[in-house]
């Protein structure tokens, strides 16, 4: 009796911790989950990426250029020097020829990548996928040293300041930064062991896996791939507003041409009706509510100009008032008579006079039924 409460009670308590760890889990997913990305921040996004990514290989080809320079004036012309150090820092002086190897090997083959990626970028493959061209520039440059080191048994730890500006210079797409990393840091984790490359002796040696090494990887890492992604998330913000921005003024320019155009269509009608004796015009009771009527609604949608810079942050603002619906749809199809004349649409009013009073917006009303 008491192992099956007990086990009752386990079961409880596993099925609780489940529980929270599935909402958890699907709260940090929709979290990071991107959301809908519109047609112009697609276009910035990879235009954006194509100028950073011609800029960066143009600066990455200058200054691996001068690295290599210097680089291979040290292994082969100061080689006693190197080897004085091997001997001194790692107490074997044969390193220093398989440094002198892998360096010429990587120096060449690094150079000659991303002259390939320079002229890659310019081809039709590398305008339509700069996504591809961006992972082959950033893995040449933080992935290629591991491998041709690999092959002279010297292991090297991923360079952490590496990370932080390739971020600098490409600030979009962050999970391509995340694959390159993720690259680069799985093949010093985990490949040095299983090829042999770092052990025991050689990890200490080379002090691949200090603590040090691995906060300065870990700092870098979540840094880049955070400033990436906030980047990312601003530009989008920023282009939604645009977006509803010009959404908001098409909608508020339409509702305005409403009014005035009513207003210069009844204007003209009585100018071309003819006059009296003293040059003057008989305007009906009708004509003149007609007109300011149109005022009113112009004076309204100018209101809701400034009305909208607070809807973001407390909604829309709604002055509602005792109002029948049949003077307000009549007025709409007044205004929209032009329009509905020149298109040859004929309306049938079917809203009666006894419907009931709503207590409601009529301006906002009247931008609903304009808009329908």
């Amino acid at each position: 009796m008491r192992q099956s409460l007990w086990l009752a009670q386990w079961s409880q308590f596993i099925q609780v911790i489940w529980n929270w760890l599935s909402r958890s889990a699907q709260y940090w997913l929709a979290r990071f989950k991107s959301p809908q990305e519109s047609t112009d921040y697609l276009t910035w996004k990879h235009q954006f990426l194509q100028k950073r990514l011609r800029l960066g290989l143009w600066l990455a080809l200058f200054w691996h250029l001068i690295v290599s320079a210097d680089g291979l004036h040290s292994v082969l012309f100061e080689f006693e020097r190197l080897r004085a150090i091997a001997l001194n820092s790692y107490g074997d002086a044969g390193i220093a020829a398989q440094w002198r190897g892998a360096s010429i090997v990587y120096y060449v083959v690094a150079n000659v990548l991303i002259l390939a990626c320079l002229i890659g970028q310019k081809t039709t493959w590398g305008r339509r996928y700069p996504e591809a061209l961006f992972l082959l520039f950033a893995c040449s440059l933080s992935n290629l040293v591991h491998i041709i080191f690999t092959f002279f048994s010297l292991p090297e730890t991923p360079n952490p300041l590496l990370f932080l500006i390739i971020a600098i210079l490409v600030p979009v797409h962050w999970r391509l930064h995340l694959i390159y990393q993720a690259l680069s840091i799985a093949y010093y984790a985990i490949f040095y062991p299983i090829t042999g490359v770092a052990t025991l002796e050689y990890a200490k040696i080379y002090d691949l896996y200090s603590g040090e090494i691995i906060i300065q990887l870990a700092c870098a890492c979540s840094v880049s791939i955070l400033s990436v992604y906030l980047y990312e998330r601003l530009k989008r913000s920023e282009f939604e507003a645009n977006r509803q921005l010009r959404i908001f003024l098409h909608s508020v320019s339409h509702d305005l041409q409403t009014p005035v155009v009513g207003s210069s269509i009844v204007l003209k009608s009585l100018l071309d009706k003819a006059t009296n004796e003293d040059d003057k015009l008989v305007i009906k009771r009708s004509t003149i509510e007609r007109l300011l009527q149109g005022s009113n609604h112009q004076l309204a949608l100018i209101n809701s100009l400034l009305e909208a810079y607070t809807a973001e942050t407390q909604g829309i603002i709604l002055h509602c008032q005792p109002t029948r619906l049949k003077p307000l749809v009549d007025s709409v199809l007044i205004d929209l008579s032009h329009s509905l004349t020149k298109k040859r649409i004929q309306l049938i009013n079917h809203i009666t006079d006894d419907l009931p009073i709503v207590n409601a917006d009529a301006n906002q009303l009247w931008r609903v039924f304009r808009a329908c």
